[in-house]
Order: structure tokens, then sequence, then C-alpha cells
């Protein structure tokens, strides 16, 4: 299998003048859902369609536990997950409170498994 990509055009944002330039963009080519990936692990595995959904449910449930409390989440091959915060700035170290946060997002690394995959993946020009 190859990743599809196609050439997209972009200006420079800091100079206008200059002409397009056209960089490659992966193209999605559909999408597989949680009913579907339960019924492909059921079938190559002793579990039922609904234990691979309960596992699922359950590990989000518990990984965003652990999120909420401040643990880094490390599942091997699939990687990790950890929260990270943006905010403004203080003057002091003591200033720094709740209220300077902006925005809160979760930050996913991928395990060695997913980045073997990266390194190796195949691509192909989609006119």
């Amino acid at each position: 299998m190859a990743v599809p990509i196609i050439a997209v055009a972009n200006s420079n944002p800091r100079n206008s003048s200059e002409p397009l330039r056209y960089f490659p963009r992966a193209v999605q080519s559909g999408i597989i859902d949680l009913e579907q990936l339960t019924e492909q692990i059921s079938t190559s595995t002793t579990l039922t369609e609904t234990d691979c959904q309960a596992v699922v449910f359950s590990l989000v449930h518990h990984i965003s536990r652990a999120l909420q409390d401040g643990n880094i989440v490390r599942l091997g091959h699939l990687g990790s997950f950890q929260i990270s915060v943006k905010g403004t700035a203080s003057d002091t170290a003591e200033e720094v409170s709740i209220k300077n946060i902006s925005s809160a997002s979760i930050v996913y690394r991928p395990g060695p498994r997913f980045k073997k995959l990266l390194k190796s993946l195949v691509y192909k020009r989609r006119r």
C-alpha cells in the first residue's frame, strides 16, 4: 500500500510577491471507525466485537483520568500521551496562576512501531 499525495500551492506569508511554491500533502482515502476496527480485531482474536469495544471505551476512560491527575500515559508500542498547556507570561514565578492558562491540549508521541512505520512509508502521486 502507498500513501497518496497531491501537490498543494502555498504562498510565502512573509512575502506575498514571491511566486507560489508547491508542497506534497497526504490525501486520506477513507475513514476506519471504531466499529470497523473492533470487527477486524475480533476476527483476529478470541474476543467478541463487544469485548473489543468495551476495552477501548475503558482504555479511553482510564487514560483520561490518568491525564487529569497529571500523569504521562505510556502505552508501549502505541505511544504516550500527556497534557500540555499554553498561556500568558507573568513577570515573576509567584504571579503565575491558573488565570495564565489560555488552552490545553493532549500531546501524543508515537511509540517505536509507529515511528518505524513512518520511516518505511511508500508514497504515490495522485492526479
